[in-house]
């Protein structure tokens, strides 16, 4: 077996999710196979992976999002270079504007799709519009395999790429099973989880991950929203972005909000931690138009917790009657249905049985991609 390459843009795992879903995911099943080893694209030689001790069975090159002269340099000439000294079995892009190579010495490039709208146009584009489209194009038809988020994610690409059909395929970020156990979550363990994380009070968890600081400002006046006229002791866990977690003039903004002893600001968790937050939840919020938060959607309808997200194609197709709908994402908007949520029970169990419904068809509705589901040997 020969090293299997991944390229990929910080800044895109950061932004979308679900590309950080598949990166974990390329690590985990090349793990087992020989040693992951991450470099920035201007220490990768050759020489140096030659040199590793032991087989090494998948190489992260990181690239800087943006352009510079050093960049230019090593897409034009060394990475061409490298590719056919390391002749990869698969060569794995994530993020955008990233080399792929119109002779990839026999590797299959694999080119993964987070945002489908940024291959559609609107219908008064632009001619600067219809020039960066057809670029992305260009770009995405020189890969072996396009890989999206869904079925309707593919559908809609298709539409773009009428002659690339049998490269199209979707990868799910489909819910860690180990730890979806039922073992995981008795009324003991959930009862000790909210005793431990919020004072034994319910909450909320809004999915901020891909936000940017004025979108959390604006969950946070939603939550001010709810409190002002629900007068409950509801508090609000919310997900947000590493970076932010560490901005200090993000922080001194929190530490000024009124509720902020009501709120649990929460980044970088482990799925295992992120599962229980999200099980344990009144309802989790994902406040995206697009599909930025479909793998906390997935998670939450399989751990049977409420999900609260506006109507997309992937899913109304993926979680029918699944969702408390979000019409909007202002702060009126979402601090409403906040509202609305808490209650109505029944309509609340309505759409958590729903949930856990569509999460038993999953495997049947994607039976003739499992080939793509799992990486090649």
């Amino acid at each position: 077996m020969n090293t299997s390459v991944v390229l990929f843009h910080q800044d895109a795992l950061d932004k979308f999710p679900y590309l950080h879903y598949i990166y974990n995911a390329i690590i985990d099943a090349y793990l087992p196979k020989g040693a992951f080893k991450k470099l920035d694209f201007q220490e990768v030689s050759f020489q140096k992976i030659a040199a590793e001790a032991g087989p090494l069975a998948l190489l992260g090159i990181e690239l800087p999002k943006g352009s510079s002269i050093k960049k230019s340099l090593w897409e034009k000439i060394n990475y061409p270079a490298l590719v056919k000294q390391l002749q990869p079995d698969n060569i794995f892009y994530i993020g955008g504007q990233l080399p792929l190579l119109k002779d990839a010495k026999g590797a299959r490039q694999w080119r993964f799709v987070a945002d489908v709208g940024a291959v559609l146009l609107p219908r008064d584009a632009r001619p600067a519009q219809i020039k960066k489209q057809q670029k992305i194009i260009a770009e995405l038809q020189l890969a072996d395999k396009i890989i999206s988020y869904s079925p309707a994610a593919t559908r809609a690409l298709e539409a773009q790429l009428p002659a690339s059909t049998a490269k199209l395929a979707a990868w799910l970020p489909l819910p860690q099973k180990q730890y979806l156990d039922p073992a995981l979550y008795t009324e003991a363990l959930l009862d000790s989880f909210k005793l431990e994380q919020t004072r034994d009070e319910s909450y909320f968890l809004i999915d901020a991950r891909a936000a940017t600081e004025d979108e959390v400002i604006e969950n946070l006046k939603a939550f001010s929203h709810f409190k002002k006229w629900q007068r409950s002791s509801m508090q609000l866990a919310l997900l947000i972005p590493a970076s932010m977690h560490q901005n200090a003039d993000f922080l001194d903004k929190f530490d000024a909000y009124f509720y902020k002893d009501d709120v649990h600001l929460l980044s970088a968790l482990d799925t295992k931690s992120l599962y229980a937050w999200i099980r344990s939840a009144y309802a989790v919020v994902s406040p995206y138009l697009a599909d930025q938060g479909l793998d906390i959607q997935l998670a939450t309808a399989s751990l049977g917790s409420l999900i609260i997200a506006p109507v997309t194609s992937s899913t109304e197709l993926l979680l029918p009657e699944a969702r408390f709908d979000l019409p909007a994402t202002d702060k009126e908007s979402l601090g409403q249905v906040l509202i609305s949520s808490y209650k109505s029970e029944i309509l609340r169990a309505r759409h958590i049985r729903a949930g856990l419904e569509s999460a038993e068809k999953w495997a049947t509705l994607l039976s003739p991609l499992a080939g793509v589901m799992q990486l090649p040997e």
